[in-house]
């Protein structure tokens, strides 16, 4: 425990050390692997973690996560 910080909850003392909570941490590395699915790095599991639907959109990546 960092001193001065003992008695504050666990949201003040993540924001007064400038630390996201662990919820948002998992959160974000959910998404970080999304993207690089959607970029082909997992094309070996890529077909067991998410299927993709084609979309006809002029504005769109082409595809859609399902």
């Amino acid at each position: 425990m960092i001193r001065g910080l003992e008695y504050f909850s666990y949201e003040d003392r993540l924001r007064d050390l400038g630390l996201f909570s662990l919820w948002k941490r998992r959160l974000w590395g959910d998404l970080i692997v999304a993207f690089q699915f959607l970029k082909g790095a997992y094309k070996k599991f890529g077909d067991r973690l998410f299927s993709r639907a084609c979309r006809d959109r002029a504005k769109s990546t082409g595809f859609k996560l399902k």
